[in-house]
């Protein structure tokens, strides 16, 4: 067991919500004393006690709840109870009033195993499409060893080699990160553009509410989608205008606010009712990575979407209607989101304490010993 943590811990390690099946880990010197203590086995007979201890069915005294507990180590149990979390609750509590401390999942875990292979598995466990649960699967292997050959570096006072290696791993912490939270794209513009209708249309089902009447969209609505792989939240924001109306004025300000929030901003204008002055207003207060000229089945024949002067940033021609742009525009924002990917061969951190750990290894080689420095990534 890992010393720095407490000698006497319990964790629910199944997901936190609604489910069949909680399991309850416990661990520590107490463990199999305070099991027997609250346990009621049809036999009475202490669990530990027991000629077979792999799995025990009982009634848990403090609670009276039945469960099922089974053995995994001298001092390591699980307790396998109703799902949800009143009842996993409630047996943490029981075993909190006899000395035990409750950690997180993760924490319970890095007990028993490396930091870095348990913390890249629970990322595996939130992966939202096959694609980044490839990647996440390679780095379960993939990460710990690249960590062991820091730590190898350092004690043996190679501070140049640990430090390319680290720099190299951090510079790809932004995609490490993505593969388990979403890439939010908004799209933002003047009301009555299109916008709503667009996500829609990437989402294939109708989810955002459309109407004809400037300002429909009040509130930001999200939609989770993947483009070629990649989970990505499109978020439809409420129109940019000056205003008069308070709650207009507060949907504005929401998209504002997601503006500055996103990986990807798209700014979409009416092609039809196209005018300079104003696009060129709201592309500055906006600040998109990408303009969406929508609408363009309204255009007549001879009046050709006026896009030379809306910006120098990638432009789309799009329409609901007849489809026109819609597959485009996804394999742009696709290709924006992520330009390229690592190597096969390269490992990066794909969680924030991760992330933490090799930083603030790199901050610190020019100030401690290399042999100190190693137990920052423990």
């Amino acid at each position: 067991m890992n010393s720095s943590h407490p000698s006497n811990v319990c964790s629910q390690i199944t997901p936190i919500g609604r489910g069949a099946v909680a399991v309850v880990a416990v661990y520590g010197a107490l463990a199999g004393t305070t099991i027997d203590a609250c346990l009621l086995t049809p036999g009475r007979q202490p669990f530990t006690t027991r000629k077979h201890q792999g799995v025990v069915y009982g009634i848990w005294k403090p609670t009276g709840e039945d469960l099922v507990i089974s053995k995994r180590g001298e001092m390591h149990f699980e307790i396998h109870c109703h799902g949800g979390t009143t009842a996993s609750q409630a047996i943490i509590g029981s075993l909190v009033s006899f000395g035990f401390v409750e950690v997180s999942a993760t924490e319970f875990a890095t007990q028993f195993q490396d930091f870095w292979n348990v913390t890249t598995q629970l990322a595996l466990t939130q992966a939202a499409t096959p694609k980044t649960a490839s990647f996440l699967l390679r780095l379960v292997t993939q990460l710990p060893q690249q960590v062991q050959q820091i730590r190898n570096h350092l004690a043996a006072n190679e501070r140049e080699a640990a430090t390319t290696q680290i720099q190299s791993m951090l510079s790809w912490s932004n995609f490490g990160k993505h593969l388990t939270a979403p890439r939010n794209v908004v799209l933002c513009g003047e009301p009555n553009v299109g916008k709503s209708s667009l996500v829609n249309a990437m989402a294939g089902f109708q989810r955002a509410i459309v109407h004809d009447v400037a300002g429909t969209t009040r509130d930001v609505v999200s939609q989770a989608i993947a483009i070629d792989g990649w989970p990505v939240t499109l978020k439809d924001t409420a129109g940019i205008r000056n205003s008069e109306n308070p709650i207009e004025i507060q949907g504005i300000a929401q998209a504002k606010e997601q503006i500055s929030k996103s990986d990807l901003t798209i700014c979409v204008f009416d092609a039809h009712a196209f005018r300079q002055s104003e696009s060129a207003e709201i592309i500055s207060q906006t600040k998109p990575d990408l303009i969406i000229l929508n609408k363009t089945d309204l255009l007549s024949p001879n009046q050709p979407a006026n896009d030379d002067s809306v910006s120098d940033l990638p432009t789309v021609k799009t329409s609901v209607k007849t489809n026109e742009g819609i597959r485009e525009l996804i394999d742009i924002i696709g290709t924006q989101l992520v330009p390229e990917i690592p190597d096969k061969s390269q490992a990066y951190p794909v969680t924030a304490e991760q992330h933490r750990r090799l930083a603030e290894t790199l901050d610190r080689l020019d100030q401690k010993s290399p042999a100190t420095l190693s137990h920052a990534l423990d």
